[in-house]
């Protein structure tokens, strides 16, 4: 458009230069030494203004003709470019498919143009961990560092990431130890931590880690505490390995509020202590929790609770005035009133049980309870009936929270039932 109009301008220009020099052409006459010069005006302006448009086009020519080399390695640079990034390109789709010789071999070629350097030689050690030589990848990623050394941290990242990636979770974790403990404080390296502490089940080490995540906001809210409740539920079933019934109870209480609440931490906590004989310390708890929220699942581990069963045995049937038909209640009353030695009660409430869910394991007690009454078709009629049910426990059901799938409460190492009677 502008040379449009430039070219409108200069026309309107000449056409009226061209009106005047007719009607007056104008004389000029240039005399030097012995040569005299006549001439029309009009001829002299015309001669001027081609020898400056000469002049121009000379200059411009000889300003072309020295940047030529340097235009022309220019062109050759940005020609090489485009061909290493077709190159990094194929090599990506290369990785894709798993080719991983094929996608190597693209990348090394790209890495031929500095620029793309870096990005090449990640792209190679992928391919080379594709292959399952580590030496290479190692290799590969050294060169990516010295092509980039102002963005260590970002390739340290890469490294560990691809370790991951391909299965080397404990080797990751190394890469990312060897930072800077400023860089290990680094957003993206706490994310990173967060993963493989979950990949490895170390769990000790993610609990050591929500600080930093909740401080640096590394993770959005839901998923955060998604990740604190995972670590305490590990740190319950680590701790339950090492049978340290004080480690147990101090985490206990120094659990976020939020994660004391939750039915399967409860559920393992206190499954954990029964496990270390110290039924007596939780029963407390694990009362008030039923009273606040009811839950199949621990009124469940509530009637494997050693201690005052008489105690337990009023305190469930309260609950009964609330969960009328409950299965898993009768249950659990069915084994307290084993316990307290109420043969008939305990019979009564195994039978309510089994009419409204069919079940192994209460087929189960009740058989044990006849047995011990010498009703001995009838306890083998339950143990055969048991038999021919899943052994599925159907007052375990799977606890979840959020998108973390948690393992069921292990049901405690303590006798279900008094084998001698009073």
């Amino acid at each position: 458009m502008k040379l449009v109009i430039l070219t409108i301008i200069v026309l309107i220009a000449a056409a009226t230069a061209a009106v005047y020099a007719i009607q007056d052409p104008g004389y000029i006459m240039i005399t030097f030494r012995d040569w005299t010069i006549e001439t029309s005006f009009t001829l002299f302006a015309a001669a001027i203004l081609l020898g400056f448009v000469l002049l121009y086009v000379a200059f411009r020519l000889l300003i072309a003709t020295g940047l030529l080399p340097r235009r022309l390695r220019r062109w050759r640079k940005y020609h090489g470019a485009d061909v290493g990034r077709k190159q990094l390109e194929k090599g990506m789709m290369k990785l894709n498919l798993g080719q991983w010789q094929e996608a190597e071999k693209q990348f090394i070629k790209s890495a031929h143009h500095k620029e793309l350097a870096p990005l090449a030689y990640l792209g190679a050690a992928r391919a080379a961990q594709g292959q399952g030589i580590e030496a290479r990848r190692d290799g590969y990623i050294q060169l990516a560092q010295q092509n980039a050394p102002k963005d260590s941290l970002a390739l340290t990242l890469a490294q560990a990431q691809i370790q991951s990636d391909f299965g080397h979770a404990d080797q990751a974790i190394t890469t990312l130890k060897r930072l800077p403990s400023q860089e290990q404080k680094s957003p993206a390296t706490l994310k990173l931590l967060a993963k493989l502490y979950t990949d490895t089940q170390d769990w000790p080490a993610l609990k050591a880690l929500l600080p930093d995540l909740k401080h640096n906001k590394v993770l959005p809210q839901y998923i955060y505490y998604q990740t604190e409740h995972l670590a305490y539920s590990g740190m319950i079933k680590h701790i339950g390995q090492h049978k340290d019934a004080k480690a147990l109870s101090d985490l206990w209480q120094k659990m976020p509020k939020q994660v004391r609440e939750k039915e399967d931490i409860v559920a393992d906590f206190i499954v954990g202590m029964i496990n270390f004989g110290q039924a007596d310390a939780v029963e407390e708890i694990l009362y008030a929790r039923l009273n606040k929220q009811w839950s199949d699942a621990l009124i469940y581990i509530y009637g494997l609770l050693d201690g005052d069963t008489e105690i337990h045995l009023a305190r469930a049937r309260n609950w009964l005035k609330k969960h009328q038909g409950n299965p898993v209640l009768l249950l659990t009353l069915g084994r307290l009133a084993m316990r307290s030695h109420q043969w008939e009660q305990a019979r009564e409430y195994l039978q309510e049980s089994l009419q409204i869910t069919p079940n192994a394991e209460t087929y189960q007690e009740l058989g044990n309870l006849l047995a011990f009454l010498n009703e001995q078709p009838q306890a083998l009629e339950c143990y055969r009936r048991g038999l021919a049910l899943s052994s599925d426990n159907f007052v375990q059901p799977e606890l979840k929270t959020g998108m973390i799938q948690l393992a069921r409460p292990q049901r405690p190492s303590i006798p279900l039932a008094e084998s001698t009677a009073h």
